[in-house]
């Protein structure tokens, strides 16, 4: 009996069994077809399944299947930065120089235009020493350098070890000629010469003058040289802007002593045109000298007949700067103190000249 109960119940519980799995079966069948028909229309839905088994109930939630979205950015081409590809940031005193940037349609502008104009074009002219700001400007972009104007000072260390007496005419055209190179004098006291005198003032004054921010020529640097006056001027012209010929004076009166400053007269043949300029040079140059050697002041002279001189193209001052015949004077030139003090003094009358305050 019992048997018989156990096999009923048994057979009860086969039958809910086949029954449960066939509804699984059907609702995954239809869930099959659900998304086999979501995928040929283009929807993409999930298809809830609810089942019940063994007491138990799933429920199913809608999910949302988002379908991504490319969208195309045009990215904004990178505007080129504004520079300069001229790479010097200086020119020269009373000449010009053209500064270029990497754009076009530039607006240039100068901010001290005494000290340097730039054209529309970049054309950039010293007109006095120092230092201006030049700005490029393209669009709502801008650039600046600071420009500096320099000057570039020539100096002639007069005469050489071996006098040259072969002669040249004394200006350009002229029939009138004098020897190339002379001897020069010599220290009453010192026994230095003249061209050893002249070359030491040189190198110190140009030292002085670079330290000051000068450019500066030579037209020698040794004694051993053959350079005719003529040939010393020509050097000069090429590349400065103004001529210093460092000379000492000679006498048979041994009384006479001071320093004195010879420039080209108005009536001069050949460099008329040179005379103000040149006087101006002279003026500043003697009056700072003076003040700073005390030697005594001898003044301004004309001359018209000193050849590198008349050979020049650009204001040229000869310095006399005191007489070697003179004990004295020749002492004093030949003093580290003295030769300080004359170098500090031309080197203040070419700042005087150019309206430089240090």
């Amino acid at each position: 009996m019992r048997r018989s109960k156990w096999l009923a119940l048994l057979s009860v519980i086969l039958v809910l069994g086949l029954a449960v799995t066939g509804v699984l079966t059907a609702k995954l069948y239809a869930a099959d077809e659900t998304a086999a028909t979501g995928a040929a229309t283009g929807a993409a839905v999930e298809t809830a399944v609810e089942t019940e088994a063994a007491g138990v109930a799933d429920t199913e939630t809608p999910a949302l299947v988002s379908t991504p979205v490319t969208t195309e950015e045009e990215e904004a081409e990178p505007v080129e930065k504004l520079k300069f590809t001229t790479k010097s940031k200086e020119v020269q005193l009373g000449k010009s120089k053209t500064f270029k940037v990497n754009l076009s349609g530039v607006k240039w502008k100068s901010s001290k235009p005494k000290v340097a104009s730039v054209s529309k074009n970049g054309k950039i002219t010293g007109k006095k020493i120092g230092t201006t700001k030049i700005t490029a400007t393209v669009g709502d972009q801008k650039v600046s350098i600071n420009v500096k104007v320099y000057a570039i000072i020539g100096i002639d260390a007069g005469h050489q070890s071996r006098a040259n007496l072969n002669m040249e005419p004394i200006g350009p055209g002229s029939s009138e000629k004098k020897i190339k190179v002379s001897g020069g004098t010599s220290g009453v006291s010192s026994h230095i010469a003249e061209y050893v005198l002249t070359l030491d003032i040189a190198k110190a004054l140009k030292a002085e003058l670079k330290d000051r921010g000068y450019k500066v020529v030579l037209t020698r640097n040794r004694h051993d040289v053959d350079i005719s006056n003529v040939e010393r001027a020509k050097k000069l012209n090429k590349k400065c802007n103004i001529a210093i010929r460092l000379h000492a004076d000679g006498s048979t009166n041994s009384s006479i002593k001071g320093a004195s400053a010879l420039y080209p007269g108005r009536d001069n043949k050949y460099v008329a045109n040179l005379s103000d300029e040149s006087k101006k040079l002279s003026d500043a140059l003697m009056k700072c000298y003076i003040s700073e050697t005390g030697l005594n002041n001898r003044g301004l002279y004309v001359r018209n007949d000193l050849t590198g001189t008349n050979w020049s193209t650009i204001p040229v001052s000869l310095i006399e700067m005191g007489y070697m015949t003179n004990s004295s004077d020749d002492r004093y030139m030949a003093s580290a103190d003295g030769r300080k003090a004359m170098v500090k003094g031309l080197a203040d009358g070419v700042d005087a000249y150019y309206g430089v305050s240090r």
